[in-house]
């Protein structure tokens, strides 16, 4: 969206802030007397049939399971993978524009034969992941794979990175055994990242890196020396932050106790407000008081509020009330219209009519 005035963006801001229920920071800059734009990057939209599908965007920058959106993108050309057990890996190349989303909707084909890698590795125990997407820990048998050509990546803390090309054949399993080698004074430091619960999904810097493993870690490898952010999640649990500061050679360990979710409440709260007050509240048709009027306890469902008072219009709402609300509800009550009372037109024509003839009747009598 452009602002065709640079006078218009206070308003266009003070608007926002005006309809907007959370707090927000803006930074604009734009030189005096030109024109800006509110948004500087763009968002891609990914869905597959069928669905659950694991997309990968620009070699493994961000995850996601379809749909879903990668948001926050820099404008120009960026690349989706998207693959599923038991189908074709599909690859997308989408032009992203600034404020706009693009989408990418594609229908997966069915493998036919398919077949699988059989990977083994000394040391034993590292990651591994096909064609960009983590798959797990050595040694496994990755199945339901297309017939064709497959990218396998080893990675460990304190090993170089290890990768090869595999040829995989319908209805066979093709062995790779993999030796690592360990780093001599290298220029990154690594994470080992274990959570309890496992199986949680770890990001770096807002970057999807793997799931926690089983009685392991996952390896975060080759990370520039910095300060990183580490962040754990799991369904049913609140998410685990940490920053991280990384040296050079270093391997870090971070373990996530995740704390699970407080329950939502079961109940909400309401408050009933009228301009003039005193009005009559009714709720499913049920008087339960004079306004103002408070609920405690609130049970979640749909409910119609009418508020009455005499000589002015009856005030009505509707809604579903769901378990841990803040209900407010202020009504600006307007009095009604009573419209003036008019003497029938007839009837004034025969009494003006009647005064008439007897006005006549009294001249001649006075001749």
């Amino acid at each position: 969206m452009k602002l065709m005035k640079s006078i218009y963006l206070p308003i266009f801001v003070l608007f926002l802030l005006m309809i907007g229920g959370a707090s927000a920071e803006v930074t604009l800059q734009t030189a005096p007397g030109s024109t800006g734009s509110v948004y500087s990057t763009g968002s891609i939209y990914v869905d597959s049939f069928p669905p659950a599908a694991t997309a990968v965007l620009d070699g493994g920058a961000e995850y996601l399971s379809t749909p879903g959106t990668f948001t926050a993108l820099a404008p120009g050309m960026h690349n989706i993978i998207l693959a599923k057990p038991g189908y074709q890996t599909a690859m997308k190349d989408v032009t992203v524009s600034i404020g706009e989303t693009s989408n990418v909707i594609v229908t997966l084909e069915t493998v036919i034969n398919p077949g699988g890698i059989s990977v083994s590795s000394t040391p034993r125990g590292v990651g591994l992941s096909i064609d960009g997407i983590y798959q797990g820990k050595t040694d496994q048998i990755v199945g339901r794979l297309a017939p064709g050509s497959h990218l396998v990546s080893l990675s460990e803390a304190g090993y170089e990175p290890w990768s090869q090309i595999v040829a995989v054949s319908g209805g066979q399993i093709t062995t790779v055994t993999a030796t690592l080698t360990a780093e001599v004074n290298p220029d990154t430091g690594d994470l080992q990242v274990t959570s309890t619960p496992t199986g949680a999904s770890v990001f770096v810097n807002g970057n999807y890196k793997g799931f926690t493993p089983v009685d392991d870690s996952l390896d975060i490898n080759d990370l520039v020396p910095g300060t990183y952010t580490l962040v754990v999640k799991k369904s049913g649990f609140e998410d685990y932050s940490t920053q991280v500061t990384l040296e050079a050679g270093k391997i870090v360990p971070v373990h996530a106790q995740l704390q699970t979710e407080p329950a939502p409440p079961a109940t909400a709260t309401a408050e009933i407000i009228s301009t003039p007050s005193g009005a009559e509240v009714y709720v499913n048709n049920v008087f339960l008081g004079i306004t103002p009027l408070s609920f405690q306890n609130v049970t979640p469902g749909a409910y119609t509020v009418e508020l009455r008072m005499e000589g002015y219009t009856p005030y009505s709402t509707s809604g579903v009330v769901t378990g841990g609300q803040n209900i407010q509800i202020i009504a600006a009550l307007a009095p009604a219209v009573t419209p003036p009372t008019q003497t029938p037109v007839s009837s004034l024509l025969a009494v003006t009519t009647l005064f008439i003839a007897a006005l006549v009747i009294l001249l001649r009598r006075q001749r």
